[in-house]
């Protein structure tokens, strides 16, 4: 690997840390979604798909899945080849065909920083969602930032990469900040920023009928409850208006 790629250390990096995760309990949540709500022969996109370690668990839940991710290096760590893989900007989709499911998780929404960028992601889905077809996100409120702002710090050696994450929450800015750290084996030392944008719980309701969605169901994440602005994670499904 070379310095001047430095997505080829943080992937690693990213996908050790994200090992802890149970993509097979999350996959489950989304087909029973689906289940009830689509159909076998749905044509699926997922957007924001990292390792595609989400993606490996629902691949035969539809009839076809493509996935996406703005990193190629995220989107080679996965192996699976029966993924159709393509890199690009969630908000930017370069698809001039639609599909009847949507899907993003790990609340990649909250990466869209500003209203106009939220805006420019619920219109380009728009265009490539059916009438009937069914987009699912999730997103992240305050109290899930508090609650693990102190397991967000951590630090660690992979493959002699040695990594160091701080998490931070500006209440004033409502951002959520996590800074990453690698120092490689040669020594050299490379820096990376993520900033999450905690919305309010009510402005995703707006922003969806200014673009000419509704809500068709808003749960606390991984359950069937109503969410509400003391949720952690809420889940929202989402259909157009027509």
């Amino acid at each position: 690997m070379k310095l001047e790629d430095p997505y080829s250390y943080f992937s690693q990096i990213y996908s050790h840390l994200m090992s802890s995760v149970d993509y097979k309990f999350w996959a489950d949540y989304i087909k029973e979604i689906h289940n009830t709500l689509g159909k076998k022969s749905d044509i699926a996109l997922e957007l924001a798909a990292g390792n595609c370690a989400l993606a490996s668990n629902l691949d035969n839940q539809f009839k076809e899945l493509f996935v996406t991710d703005i990193s190629k290096q995220m989107l080679k760590n996965n192996v699976n080849g029966k993924l159709n893989k393509i890199c690009c900007d969630m908000k930017m989709l370069p698809f001039n065909r639609k599909f009847n499911f949507i899907y993003s998780a790990f609340d990649s929404v909250n990466y869209l920083n500003d209203k106009t960028q939220l805006n420019e992601f619920f219109n380009n889905i728009k265009t490539n969602l059916y009438d009937d077809g069914l987009l699912l996100f999730d997103i992240s409120l305050r109290n899930n930032s508090i609650k693990h702002l102190k397991s967000l710090n951590r630090k660690g050696k992979y493959k002699n990469i040695k990594y160091k994450q701080k998490s931070t929450f500006d209440e004033d800015e409502q951002i959520h900040y996590n800074y990453v750290t690698l120092k490689l084996e040669n020594g050299d030392i490379i820096n990376e920023v993520h900033k999450q944008k905690i919305y309010d719980f009510y402005s995703y309701f707006d922003v969806l009928e200014n673009n000419s969605f509704y809500v068709l169901e808003c749960f606390d994440a991984f359950t069937f409850d109503d969410a509400t602005e003391n949720s952690d994670r809420v889940q929202f499904i989402v259909k157009r208006k027509n």
